[in-house]
């Protein structure tokens, strides 16, 4: 009787993204945009210049 709708659901949801678990490709798409917003909120911040020091 639910074979259908079920054989149905699951087919239409393995384009989405995993809900029950992360996988490893996921795992690694968000480590890779973690570490790309780090780097740009390390290029946004101002650079401090020392001047030399006078002797």
């Amino acid at each position: 009787m639910y074979t259908r709708g079920c054989a149905a659901a699951a087919a239409g949801c393995t384009a989405t993204l995993p809900v029950t678990g992360v996988s490893l490709g996921w795992s690694v798409v968000a480590g890779a945009t973690l570490l790309i917003a780090g780097l740009a909120l390390i290029r946004l911040a101002p650079v401090i210049r020392r001047r030399p020091q006078e002797r």
